[in-house]
């Protein structure tokens, strides 16, 4: 089951609009700056854990696995948290236990421990920390929500332009275990940060869902979306676990290698900051929602091996790749709610959310097996590649299609605005198809609130 809380605003709306709520977005900044940052190391980690433990890609690959998987499970199975208690007591609660997972991977004398560590434990305290204070930041924001969101998302390629630099430096001085328990520290500020998200007053009415409603699931659009999403996932997780690794096995140093990372990191920042600027609905066109996931999709996967003979190459292979994401985790999520609408993407977060993390778990071990089989990276990008053009494609013809949905004005119920009845207007492609088919109109109670769904791929 998940929450979803109908909200009256008990406050004055000047407590909104107050400056302490641009405190809320520099403290949901920092929340994904640490969480993110971490998280999108696991390449790093990845070339310090095969070394220290002389183990496989296959067995290394499940500690960051893990992590990915728990930190995308958790976000969602864990919302009750949020809605009872609020995002304050969620994202002190994921500081504790990150920090408690990042402690303890200092003691850890097998492979496993670092699974149960810094995967499970680790994974459980961000994904409690890493959706709530998006939520934070959506209560207290009635106009301009988007450059708000825009600020707090941009945490994120901050988060990878500067801990793979900084995991680095701890490392050339602390050495591994030391440069865990500095991590911990780190972890533990998100406990501050959660201190500063105080929470609004609501007169709040709670209403349970099922999490994995079959409704969503009656209609091949929502298949189509579950399998964008995991091929996504898969690519993205095989990237960023075995960039690294890849750069090193072409003659790059571990130094360089790791900067690699921090330049995803830097394009990413840079794409999400020219579509956040150039407004909500840029991604969504026909020319660039067509040009932009597969033109990219089919270079990132083409060409990737002849980029990594050199180190410049690897410099651009890296800032295609991280424009290419910055745009992707944009597009998916605006496109989402166009071609689902809210009635279904409530409904239906459970599945997405799973698939996120099922690509996310299986995309470093199966591409471990593929390397002990073939011993060549470039079978391993190949792989990834083609799962992130299948996944453009695949929402691409989503998107193009829901171009040329129409609602027509016979559907609207009896009570609509008159003037509406007689304007050509989009709804979601889902609803558009349903309504078609049997003549019914869906739509949830006016005036509840749904959370949104933030994860780390």
């Amino acid at each position: 089951m998940f929450v979803v809380t109908t909200l009256k605003p008990s406050l004055p709306m000047a407590r909104r609009d107050s400056a302490w709520r641009w405190v809320v977005v520099g403290a949901a900044f920092l929340t994904q700056f640490i969480v993110c940052g971490i998280t999108y190391s696991l390449g790093v980690f990845h070339v310090v854990f095969k070394d220290i433990f002389y183990e496989s890609h296959f067995d290394t690959s499940w500690i960051g696995s893990i992590l990915l998987y728990v930190t995308a499970l958790s976000c969602i199975m864990f919302r009750f948290i949020t809605s009872y208690w609020g995002s304050r007591i969620s994202v002190i609660l994921g500081g504790l236990l990150a920090s408690a997972g990042l402690g303890l991977c200092m003691l850890a004398q097998e492979l496993f421990h670092l699974y149960l560590c810094f995967g499970l434990l680790t994974g459980l305290g961000f994904g409690l920390a890493c959706s709530p204070s998006i939520v934070a930041v959506e209560q207290y924001f009635i106009h301009g929500r988007f450059q708000a969101l825009s600020i707090v998302v941009a945490g994120i390629g901050a988060g990878i332009i500067t801990f793979p630099v900084l995991i680095r430096h701890l490392l050339v001085h602390f050495a591994w275990r030391g440069t865990m328990l500095i991590l911990s520290g780190i972890a533990l500020n998100l406990c501050v940060c959660g201190m500063v998200m105080t929470p609004l007053k609501f007169d709040k009415e709670i209403k349970l869902m099922p999490l994995l409603s079959c409704t969503a699931l009656r209609h091949p659009l929502f298949h189509g979306m579950c399998f964008a999403n995991l091929f996504w996932s898969f690519g993205s997780t095989v990237i960023y676990m075995y960039l690294p690794s890849y750069a090193m096995a072409q003659g790059s140093s571990f130094e360089a290698a790791i900067f690699l990372v921090s330049c995803i990191g830097m394009s990413s920042f840079a794409s999400r900051m020219i579509f956040a600027f150039m407004g909500p609905n840029s991604t969504l066109d026909e020319v660039t929602s067509a040009l932009c996931p597969i033109g990219l999709g089919i270079v990132v996967t083409g060409i990737s091996p002849l980029l990594f003979e050199d180190y410049t190459g690897q410099i651009g292979y890296t800032l295609l790749f991280g424009f290419y994401s910055g745009f992707w985790t944009t597009f998916l999520s605006q496109a989402s709610r166009e071609l689902l609408g809210p009635e279904y993407i409530a409904v239906g977060n459970g599945y997405l959310s799973f698939m996120i993390a099922l690509g996310a778990l299986l995309g470093g071990p199966l591409t471990g097996l593929l390397l002990q089989h073939e011993n060549d990276f470039k079978y391993a990008f190949y792989l990834a590649g083609a799962c992130l053009l299948w996944s453009s494609v695949v929402m691409v013809l989503f998107k193009l299609k829901r171009c040329t949905a129409r609602l027509d004005a016979a559907f609207y119920p009896d009570d609509t605005n008159d003037t509406m009845k007689n304007t050509e207007h989009k709804v979601p492609l889902i609803l558009d198809e349903m309504v078609t088919k049997d003549g019914k109109t869906y739509f949830l109670e006016k005036g509840i609130v749904i959370d949104n769904v933030i994860t780390c791929v």
